[in-house]
Parts: C-alpha cells; structure tokens; sequence
C-alpha cells in the first residue's frame, strides 16, 4: 500500500479559521493607519497653505482667496477657476476662507474628516487648529477617535448634529 500524505479537512479548517480571526483582527488596523496617514497629508497640506497666507499678510496686510496669488505647491490638484480660492482633488478639495474667520482648510471625502487653521491675524480663534470628523456626530467613530488622539481632548469642542464634529486646539 502506498503511504499517502495530505492534510484532513479538520486541519484546513482550522487554518481557515485561524487565518480569519488574524484577518479580522488585522483588518480594522489597518484602515486605522490608511486613516490616519490620509490625515497626516492633509494636514501638512492645509499647513503649507496656512503658512503661504501669513507671508502674503505680511506683505500685503490682509488676505488672499486666491491661490495663483500665494506662494505654495499644491501638488496633483486642479485649482477651479471660477472661485480661484479652491483646489480640487480626486480624494477631496482644499479651499481658502475669508471675513472674520480667515482660514485654510482641506477635506478628505473618502476618510469623512478635514483639518482646518485659522489664521493668526483673524478675528475667530485666530491662529487655532480644528480636526473635523465629518458626517456624524458619534464621538465613537474612528474619525472621532483620531481627532482625540490629535489634540489630546476628550470631548468634541463643537458638534454640528449629522453634519460635523470638531475639535479645536
């Protein structure tokens, strides 16, 4: 008789089984690291922004919704000229803000949050940084949660109900 060797069905079950628990468990972190990269990039983004209009205050004391008129790269993105104040994106947009509240902000749609800096010499939380988890106002979600470990705060500073929460720091 001739001596075979191959694995029973109980034993690739049960590497099945345990190659899906790894799974499950890799899984969410993951998406988690995918999430929180994605934020870095908009973040460094909106700071390369921030950073562009304070120069143009300086030497023009007030400003610019138009980015031809800054001095900064925005790599990959399709500025819309209509407004000239927005840079679209695939994943997103960038845009700039003015009144009272002078700001730099960009939005990522495929992670639901944004990162937004007001400027220094705006009247509103000048010179104040905001995470935004979008689209929920769970402070449970993997959004809420990276804000959270941003900014070192517990709770949101402001929620807007089924539209947005921030946390400002």
């Amino acid at each position: 008789m001739m001596n075979k060797k191959a694995f029973t069905l109980i034993e690739l079950l049960v590497v099945v089984l345990i190659i899906g628990i790894l799974a499950a468990i890799a899984l969410p972190q993951y998406q988690k690291a995918v999430m929180r990269s994605r934020y870095a990039t908009l973040k460094n983004l909106t700071r390369s922004i921030a950073e562009a209009e304070e120069i143009y205050y300086l030497a023009n004391n007030k400003y610019s919704l138009d980015f031809a008129e800054l001095d900064v790269q925005m790599p990959g993105g399709k500025l819309n000229t209509s407004t000239r104040k927005q840079y679209d994106y695939s994943w997103g947009s960038c845009f700039l803000a003015d009144g009272d509240r002078s700001f730099a902000q960009c939005t990522n749609n495929l992670i639901n949050m944004s990162f937004q800096i007001r400027f220094k010499y705006s009247i509103g939380n000048p010179g104040k940084y905001s995470c935004l988890a979008r689209g929920s106002s769970e402070t449970t979600s993997l959004q809420a949660q990276i804000c959270k470990t941003e900014t070192g705060l517990t709770t949101p500073s402001y929620t807007a109900e089924g539209d947005y929460t921030s946390w400002w720091y």
